[in-house]
């Protein structure tokens, strides 16, 4: 694995030195339309899919009333705000919009964040299998052979967290909890009921796997844009998660293409430029249609959701008036 890391850190030395920007330019502007159109047609299905499987565990852990199409809506503004904030800040723009609504704001932030959490965890398991099966099953030719002893071993790390919680839920760890925390920790954990709902987490999972398959399918289809084998798309998917594990820059620009740009060029032979221009798409498709979504769907919800949360904060008084 050692050598592999070597191996990615010398091609990409050598890819910044080789690199000649006409060239990029010239890689982009000759993709296929028609291919490009269908990346970014299976990237909005796989997204709308990583909503609902939000939308199941929002449900799962006590966040009930709120119409699908609104909470795909607000899945998509949290997107366009997570492809513009580094290290995720978005998903805290998601908990902000989900509060303006009446029953997100009946179920309170620390519920609403319990159930992100919980959407955090199925999703980072399904990626995690999907990952361990990409990189175990299907067969990586060169040096990127031994990418997957480095997801096996992410995946070994996520296991033994997981067991870890799962012991530490089992013996109680509540009473270490100082005793003003214990109410906020109590509606966190409500919120992400879905860990503990074999049912829901079934489910959620279920909109995973879609959401992934989507999202290959985008990335072969972009390859394919580019004359570059299809078959990459796998190799290319999991070094994009694996990226992404480390917070870094909106979208993961520059960490993904460190990683992606030298193991496309080592395994499959593809051009320092082409790898580039295809990175770089990677980034537009996703950037641009979290945007394009994103802004539609603020414009439509925007000013239901400012109204709700007036009526919200109206309410509230007059409720506490009539309990004194």
């Amino acid at each position: 694995m050692g050598v592999v890391a070597l191996a990615l850190v010398a091609a990409a030395v050598v890819a910044v030195l080789h690199l000649h920007p006409g060239s990029v330019a010239a890689a982009l502007a000759g993709a296929d339309p028609e291919l490009l159109a269908l990346a970014i047609g299976m990237y909005a299905l796989g997204q709308t899919a990583s909503g609902m499987m939000w939308r199941s565990c929002q449900e799962a852990g006590g966040v009930r009333g709120i119409p699908t199409g609104t909470l795909l809506g607000l899945h998509w503004i949290a997107r366009g705000a997570c492809e513009l904030l580094p290290a995720s800040l978005g998903e805290a723009v998601r908990v902000g919009l989900v509060r303006r609504h009446p029953a997100g704001a009946e179920a309170g932030a620390w519920r609403i964040t319990g159930g992100l959490a919980g959407y955090k965890g199925v999703d980072a398991a399904v990626t995690a299998l999907a990952v361990l099966a990409l990189t175990l099953v299907v067969p990586l030719p060169g040096p990127a052979s031994g990418l997957r002893w480095t997801a096996a071993g992410a995946i070994a790390v996520a296991a033994a967290a997981a067991i870890a919680w799962r012991l530490g839920a089992r013996r109680g760890l509540a009473h270490r909890i100082p005793q003003r925390a214990r109410s906020a920790a109590a509606k966190l954990g409500a919120g992400a009921g879905v860990l503990g709902d074999p049912r829901a987490a079934r489910t959620a999972a279920l909109y995973g796997i879609a959401a992934i398959v989507a999202r290959v399918v985008s990335l072969a289809a972009l390859l394919a844009a580019f004359g570059a084998p299809a078959a990459a798309a796998g190799l290319a998917f999991s070094l994009i998660v694996l990226s992404g594990v480390v917070p870094g820059a909106p979208g993961g620009a520059g960490t993904r293409e460190l990683m992606l740009v030298p193991a496309l060029a080592i395994a499959y032979g593809l051009p320092t430029d082409t790898a580039l221009a295809f990175s770089l798409a990677v980034q537009a498709v996703a950037l641009g249609t979290s945007l394009v979504v994103g802004l539609a769907a603020l414009a439509w919800f925007g000013p239901r959701l400012s109204a709700s949360a007036a009526e919200v904060a109206v309410a509230e008084p007059v409720t506490a008036a009539a309990t004194t």
